[in-house]
C-alpha cells in the first residue's frame, strides 16, 4: 500500500517542473504572498489557518519547500495521513533533484506511518460494476483501492456510491484513537428496506378467540406471580430487619455491660474523674466497638424492616386469595396462645 501511494506521489513530483513552467507570473506572486502569510501564521502557532494557505500556495506554484512546510503543518494539526502523503511527495521530488532534504522527508514519513488511521471500502460481488462511481470525501476511489486499507486523516469520512438508475447513497465511517481502522461495505446500490413483520396466516381469525382466551387466562397468573415475588421479598427484608434489630440490641447490652464493669466492682478500673488503668482503657474501647456495632445493627435493621413493610404494602393483591397477616387464638400445651400467620 505504501509503495502505491509513494509511486503516485513520485509521479506527481515528476510533473512538477512542467507545471511550474506553465505558471503565470501572477500565480507565482500570489503563491509567494500566500506562503509568506502562512509562514507568519505558523510562527505565531496558528497552524489551523496556515495549512489552507500553504495548500493554495502549493497548488499555484508547486515546489519542494512549500510541500515540506505543508506536510509539517498537517502533522501539527493531527492530519496524519495528509502529512504522510505530503512528506512522501517531498521525498520523491527531493530525490529527483538530489536534494539532501529527501532524507528529512523520509524520516518524517516513516515516523508517521505507524500512527496512520485506515479506511477500507469493499464492494459485494452482487453489486453491478457498470457505471459504478465511488467517492471518498469527494475524491474518486479507483478499482485498485477497493479492499485496501487506505490511510485517511482522523475523523468522520463520507463514502458516496452512485450508479445509473439508482439514487446515490452516502455511507459514513469514523476513525480515530478509539477506532484506528474502519470498513465501509457496499452490499447494495439501494437503501436496505426496513424489516417488516411477517404476514398474519389466513387461519389466524379462526384461532383468535382461543388464543385470546388463553392469553387472558395467563395474564392474571403473571400478575399474581409478580405480587407473590414482591411479598416474599418483603417478608425476607422484614426478617433481615428483625435480625439487625436483634444484633443491635445484643451488642447494646454488651456495650453497657462492658462500660459498667469499668466503673463498678470492688476495684473499679476507672475513677470518678475517668482516669483508667490500662485494663480499663481496653475495656472501654471494647465497649465503644460494641456500641458501634449496635448502632449499625439498629440502623440497618430499621431500614430493612421499613423497606419490607413498604414493599409488602405496595405489592399487588393475588387474584384469588387474600394477602395479609392474621392473629388468631390457638390451643397450646399447658394453656392458650396466639398464632401469627400470613398468606402470600
Amino acid at each position: 500500500m505504501r509503495r502505491v501511494i509513494a509511486l503516485a506521489a513520485l509521479a506527481s513530483c515528476v510533473a512538477v517542473p512542467a507545471v511550474a513552467r506553465a505558471q503565470s507570473k501572477d500565480d507565482v506572486a500570489r503563491a509567494d504572498a500566500l506562503f509568506n502569510a502562512a509562514k507568519a501564521l505558523t510562527d505565531a502557532g496558528n497552524y489551523a489557518d496556515a495549512c489552507a494557505k500553504y495548500a493554495e500556495s502549493k497548488r499555484l506554484a508547486p515546489g519542494l519547500g512549500v510541500t515540506l512546510y505543508l506536510a509539517d503543518c498537517y502533522e501539527h494539526i493531527g492530519r496524519t495521513a495528509s502529512a504522510w502523503t505530503e512528506f512522501l511527495a517531498a521525498e520523491g521530488l527531493a530525490r529527483q533533484r538530489n536534494d539532501k532534504r529527501a532524507d528529512v522527508a523520509h524520516q518524517h514519513a516513516q515516523a508517521l506511518e505507524p500512527k496512520l488511521d485506515r479506511l477500507t471500502i469493499t464492494v459485494a460481488p452482487t453489486v453491478p460494476q457498470a457505471g459504478l462511481s465511488i467517492l471518498r470525501d469527494g475524491l474518486p476511489v479507483t478499482q485498485e483501492e477497493l479492499g485496501l486499507a487506505v490511510p485517511v486523516d482522523p475523523g468522520d469520512h463520507a463514502v458516496v456510491v452512485s450508479a445509473p438508475g439508482h439514487a446515490s447513497r452516502t455511507l459514513n465511517a469514523h476513525v480515530g484513537p478509539e477506532s484506528p481502522t474502519a470498513t465501509v461495505r457496499i452490499d447494495s446500490l439501494d437503501e436496505t428496506p426496513a424489516n417488516t413483520p411477517p404476514p398474519t396466516p389466513a387461519t389466524a381469525p379462526t384461532n383468535a378467540p382461543a388464543d385470546s382466551a388463553q392469553t387472558g387466562a395467563e395474564q392474571p397468573s403473571s400478575s399474581g406471580d409478580s405480587g407473590k415475588t414482591r411479598r416474599i421479598l418483603s417478608f425476607a427484608a422484614m426478617g433481615a430487619g428483625v435480625v439487625g434489630l436483634g444484633v443491635g440490641t445484643v451488642f447494646g447490652f454488651l456495650a453497657k455491660s462492658k462500660l459498667d464493669s469499668t466503673n463498678n466492682g470492688s476495684q473499679p478500673e476507672c475513677d470518678s474523674t475517668d482516669h483508667c488503668t490500662k485494663q480499663g482503657l481496653d475495656d472501654r474501647k471494647t465497649a465503644e466497638s460494641f456500641a458501634t456495632v449496635s448502632t449499625i445493627g439498629f440502623i440497618a435493621g430499621g431500614v430493612l424492616a421499613a423497606g419490607g413493610v413498604v414493599l409488602f404494602l405496595t405489592s399487588p393483591p393475588p387474584a384469588s386469595t387474600s394477602t395479609g397477616l392474621t392473629l388468631s387464638p390457638a390451643p397450646l400445651t399447658g394453656g392458650a396462645g396466639a398464632l401469627l400467620s400470613g398468606s402470600f
